[in-house]
C-alpha cells in the first residue's frame, strides 16, 4: 500500500509541475506581456549605459597613457638630439602600443584601472614584439631611425 501512496504522490507532483510549467511558458494577457517587455527594455538600457560606463572610462585611461607616452617619447627624442622626426611621430607610435595594450587586456581591466579597482601592475604589459611591430607600422624596416628605435 505505501507503494501506492508514493505512485499517487509522484503524478500529483507531476501533474502540478505540468501545469506550472504551461503556466509560465504560455502566459496569456496583455499584462503579462505588458510586464515582460517593460522588464526586457529596463535589461536592455542597464546593459547599454553600464556598456557607455565602461567604454568612458577606458577611453580616459588610453587617452591619459598616450599623453604620458608621447611626452616621455618626446623628451627621449630630444635627449637623443633627433631632429628629422615629423611632429606627429611620438603619438603615433603611443597610440599604437595603446591599442596593442587594449587589444591584450580590454576594455573593461582598463576601466577598472581608471577607477582604482585594479592596479596598472595588474595589466598584461606590451611585449618587445609589440613595439616592434608598431616601428614597423609607422617606418619601414630597413630605415636607420626604426633600427635606432628598436635597439
Amino acid at each position: 500500500m505505501s507503494n501506492h501512496k508514493f505512485f499517487n504522490r509522484y503524478h500529483a507532483v507531476q501533474d502540478w509541475s505540468r501545469e506550472v510549467a504551461h503556466k509560465c511558458l504560455y502566459w496569456t494577457g496583455f499584462i503579462h506581456w505588458k510586464r515582460e517587455a517593460t522588464l526586457l527594455v529596463s535589461v536592455s538600457v542597464a546593459l547599454m549605459a553600464g556598456y557607455f560606463v565602461v567604454f568612458n572610462f577606458a577611453s580616459h585611461e588610453v587617452l591619459e597613457l598616450v599623453n604620458t607616452c608621447t611626452a616621455r617619447l618626446e623628451i627621449e627624442f630630444e635627449d637623443a638630439e633627433i631632429d628629422s622626426l615629423p611632429d606627429t611621430m611620438p603619438r603615433s607610435l603611443c597610440e599604437c602600443v595603446a591599442h596593442h595594450l587594449l587589444d591584450k587586456n580590454g576594455l573593461v581591466r582598463l576601466a577598472m584601472v581608471n577607477i582604482h579597482l585594479l592596479e596598472p601592475i595588474a595589466l598584461e604589459p606590451v611585449t618587445q614584439k609589440d613595439e616592434e611591430a608598431c616601428i614597423n607600422a609607422l617606418w619601414p624596416p630597413h630605415d636607420e631611425l626604426a633600427r635606432r628605435m628598436s635597439l
